[in-house]
């Protein structure tokens, strides 16, 4: 005759207080990463509401902030959508997508400063400063997580820096 026994959980048990002391937290580059949801949500949002009121419809006439026009929109959504994957399952690959991230949206800041309206971007002076401002800071994230990377290559071969 067969023992019944209870049936083993497969489910782990929630970490302990120890557990959780013990790991070490996130990189600031992977926070920053993860942030990109911002251009996911913006560039979703415009999307669907130019497939709403028509993709011909004046960028002027939505609010500050949502004045983007359809191509910069699914720019906007694609980095987004790429950045918040890579910031919530692959953050491995968070520095490299920081950087690339920063090269492309200083393309972007510089041709809407100096080119004016090339490539249908008509940037006003708001969104000039905050592509400015984005590229600093991806800029600064983008170079600090490979400066640590390179920190801790060398700390793990016993090059001290």
């Amino acid at each position: 005759m067969v023992e019944k026994r209870p049936a083993k959980s497969t489910a782990r048990a929630a970490p302990t207080d120890g557990e959780l002391d013990a790991t070490a937290p996130l990189p600031f580059v992977v926070w920053a990463c993860r942030f990109t949801a911002y251009f996911l949500a913006l560039g979703g949002i415009m999307l669907l509401t130019y497939a709403y009121y028509g993709f011909d419809t004046d960028p002027q006439s939505f609010p500050p902030g949502f004045r983007l026009n359809p191509p910069q929109a699914l720019v906007n959504f694609v980095w987004g959508l790429v950045g918040t994957l890579i910031g919530f399952f692959r953050p491995r690959y968070s520095t490299v997508f920081m950087l690339a991230f920063a090269a492309f949206y200083t393309l972007v800041a510089s041709l809407g400063t100096f080119a004016g309206s090339v490539l249908g971007m008509e940037l006003g002076t708001p969104a000039k400063v905050f592509f400015w401002v984005v590229v600093a800071a991806s800029w600064v994230v983008g170079i600090r997580g490979l400066l640590q990377r390179r920190r801790a290559r060398a700390a793990a071969d016993g090059i001290g820096y």
